[in-house]
């Protein structure tokens, strides 16, 4: 099960719950069209509210693609793959060329 925590700024969190409706919305089909090409069972993120107002995002990935989800979904020039990328790229303002960080490691 793969997790991972990613910043999000606090001005960017009315954007994000937006896209997020909008996975679970009328973009719901797509969301789960990418979850099955890229063998994920369970895609879930969590909205962590920080002391300083910003944000994490909790996502937890299940599934056999799980592990490579990340790298899969970069390289993927399937449309709606690259939006969710793009998405995501700017909503947590990373840079989609920087190598991506490991998913977080279940210690407990």
């Amino acid at each position: 099960m793969p997790a991972m925590a990613i910043p999000l700024a606090a001005d960017k969190r009315e954007a994000w719950e937006a896209w997020t409706d909008d996975l679970t919305g009328p973009k719901a089909a797509d969301f789960d069209e990418l979850n099955s090409r890229h063998g994920l069972e369970e895609h879930r993120a969590y909205l962590q509210p920080l002391p300083d107002g910003s944000y994490l995002v909790l996502v937890v990935a299940e599934g056999p693609g799980a592990d490579g989800f990340l790298d899969a979904l970069a390289a993927s020039d399937h449309d709606f793959d690259q939006w969710f990328i793009g998405s995501v790229t700017e909503l947590h303002q990373t840079d989609p060329d920087a190598e991506r960080p490991p998913m977080a490691q279940r210690r407990l």
